[in-house]
Parts: structure tokens; C-alpha cells; sequence
């Protein structure tokens, strides 16, 4: 049984993670020379997405366990993150309720990000000691319900999330710049964790946990890894988002956010960290296309379609039934860049020694 790095996943993990960052690197640069507030705003909600959609991939990816809660972490680091950076003026109006300590203090971006991934981390580890004891089955519709569970949670705990009002005066602190760091930042730890000997094994347990049992790996220690890093990573992709929003509420944090991010996640290829990367891009850019044909266009000056509401969702969910007929494993499937990259230079050196 494996249980040292390997110094070529390590090599592998970091040239797909070199390959990611210089592509969004390069997306970041080309939205700051366009320098259009829209362009910013685009670019900035596709790193944060990255972020959430990288931190579902960690555990759905790897242990092959679809999981419809990771939103209630997302909810758990924007609240944690909301609640420690909106000014303490605002929250003794708004929220007379908090304790004393959460009221007077005001932290900025690094650390209040850091405090909801913490946050969703714990929650993680208090659930994951029964979740990950389930069977597969059963530990994912589990996962459905810690989402309803927390919804609740955010709905009517109206002296810490003000319930179905919500949460405002949070300080816009987010640029391209620092949600591109963050981005890199969890595609390297995805990346690691993937090449790590706990990632081996989580992998293992999505082939055939029964013979990864007989060789004496825990099962339930190894997906309880996964779910913690997984939730960590999602949390501080929550608290990036609401600093990215001026308020919310607990409807953000339900079915239709879940539905979002895992159709970027199986479109672009659960067993890829370069595949979440993929479908965050693509369903951005349907949904930025067809967006505005949702309010109607004209085609010439005789034909003029009316309003399409729900045009996104539905091509979305169009785009998913045609990647899982021609491409079950999503467009990426289990490569990451790197592999991709090494096939075809080995592809074309075959060609010029014949």
C-alpha cells in the first residue's frame, strides 16, 4: 500500500496547475485592458466560481459520491465572511442581536475568508463523522439533506442572518486581481490534494471500496478527508462571493445555486480539477450569450422574437443531456492538462521519428 508522495504525480499536478494559471492568467489581463465595469464583474464571478466549483470536485471527483450539500458550506462561508467585514455601525442596527464581539469587530478580505473556511471546515467534520460512515446511496441523498437543514438554518436564525431578509452593507472588497489568486490558490490545493496518498486512496474508494477496505485503507477516514478539504475550499469560495455582493439572503444558498455548480462540474468532467475549470467556463459563456437573447431580439426588421424566460437554464440543462450522451465523463473526463499536454508532444514525436 502506497502511503509516500509520488514525486511524478507532484511534477504532473504541477504543471496542469502551471497550465491553469497561466490561461487564467491571461483572462484576468485581457478583462483589465477591455476595462468595461460588465467584463470586470464577468471575470470576477468566473474566479470565484472556479473556487466553489473546484472545492465540489475535490470530493465528488475523487471518491465518485455525488454530494447536493456542498451549497450549505457555500452558505456558511458567506455569512461567516459577511458578518465579520460588514462595519460595526451597520450590524447594530441590522443585527442588535449578534454577540458583542461579532458586532465591534471588522476584518478585512484575507482573514474573514479564512474564517468561513475554517467555519465550513468544522461544520464538515461534525457531519462528515455520520456521512461518511454511509453507503454511497445513502450518503448523497444525506447531502440533500444538510442542504434543506442549513437553508433552514440561514432561513430562521433571524438574530444572526436576519432570516429571509438577509444580510446588506457588506464592503465590496473583491477585484480580479485577489479572486485570480484565491482561484490559483484552490486549484493548487485540489491539484496536491489529488496527487496526495489520501487523494489515491479517496480515488480507490470510487473504483471499488470493498477491495480498497481489504487492503486496509479506512474507508470512512479517507472520504472524511475529502469532505472536510472539499468543504474548507467551498467555504472560502462562499465568503469570496459575498464579498463580491452588496446582500443576500437564504434563497442563494438552495437547489437552484446547487443545480449551477454541479452542471459546471459534470459538463466540464467530475474527475478533473482542468475539467471544473472547463465547465465554469463554458456554462459562463452560454449563459453570458443567451442572456441577452432572454429579453428578446430581432431578426432584421420582420421578425421580432418575444421575452424567453428561463432560456439559460434550459439550454444548460439541454447542454448536460448532450455532454452525457456523447461524453458520460464530461468534456475533460479524468485528464487534467498535463496529461493532455504530454499525449500530444509524445503524439507528434512518434510522427517525426517515422
Amino acid at each position: 500500500m502506497m502511503t509516500k508522495w509520488s514525486r511524478l504525480r507532484l511534477v504532473a499536478a504541477f504543471k496542469t496547475w502551471a497550465g491553469i494559471a497561466l490561461v487564467l492568467s491571461l483572462i484576468t489581463i485581457a478583462g483589465r485592458l477591455i476595462d468595461d465595469a460588465s467584463t470586470t464583474r464577468l471575470i470576477t464571478d468566473f474566479m470565484i466560481l472556479c473556487v466553489m466549483v473546484i472545492a465540489l470536485q475535490i470530493f465528488v471527483g475523487n471518491s465518485g459520491i455525488v454530494s447536493f450539500g456542498h451549497v450549505a458550506f457555500f452558505g456558511i462561508g458567506a455569512y461567516a465572511a459577511a458578518l465579520l467585514t460588514i462595519s460595526p455601525k451597520i450590524k447594530a442596527i441590522s443585527l442588535p442581536a449578534l454577540p458583542l464581539a461579532i458586532q465591534q469587530i471588522q476584518l478585512g478580505l484575507t482573514p474573514a475568508v479564512l474564517a468561513g473556511a475554517v467555519l465550513a471546515a468544522a461544520v464538515a467534520l461534525f457531519t462528515g463523522l455520520a456521512l461518511a460512515r454511509m453507503t454511497e446511496n445513502a450518503m448523497a441523498m444525506a447531502t440533500l439533506a444538510l442542504l434543506v437543514m442549513m437553508h433552514s438554518i440561514f432561513a430562521n436564525w433571524e438574530s444572526v442572518t436576519r432570516g429571509t431578509i438577509g444580510v446588506y452593507g457588506i464592503p465590496r472588497s473583491i477585484t480580479p486581481v485577489n479572486a485570480l489568486l484565491w482561484s490559483l490558490a484552490a486549484a493548487g490545493l485540489a491539484l496536491l490534494f489529488r496527487a496526495s496518498p489520501a487523494g489515491l486512496f479517496l480515488q480507490a474508494t470510487r473504483d471499488d471500496p470493498l477491495a480498497t477496505g481489504c487492503f486496509g485503507i479506512s474507508v470512512v477516514k479517507v472520504r472524511l478527508t475529502g469532505w472536510i478539504v472539499s468543504a474548507l475550499l467551498m467555504g472560502a469560495g462562499g465568503a469570496l462571493w459575498s464579498q463580491n455582493n452588496l446582500a443576500f439572503g437564504p434563497s442563494q444558498f438552495y437547489y437552484v445555486e446547487t443545480f449551477a455548480l454541479l452542471s459546471m462540474l459534470v459538463i466540464g468532467g467530475l474527475g478533473s480539477v482542468t475539467g471544473a475549470v472547463v465547465g465554469v467556463g463554458v456554462v459562463t459563456l452560454v449563459g453570458e450569450l443567451l442572456r441577452k437573447l432572454e429579453n428578446g431580439f430581432s431578426i432584421g426588421s420582420l421578425i421580432t422574437v418575444p421575452e424567453l424566460p428561463g432560456l439559460v437554464q434550459l439550454m444548460i440543462a439541454l447542454l448536460i443531456m448532450v455532454v452525457l450522451v456523447l461524453r458520460p465523463q464530461g468534456l475533460m473526463g479524468y485528464k487534467e492538462l498535463a496529461s493532455i499536454i504530454k499525449f500530444k508532444g509524445r503524439k507528434k514525436s512518434g510522427r517525426h521519428q517515422s
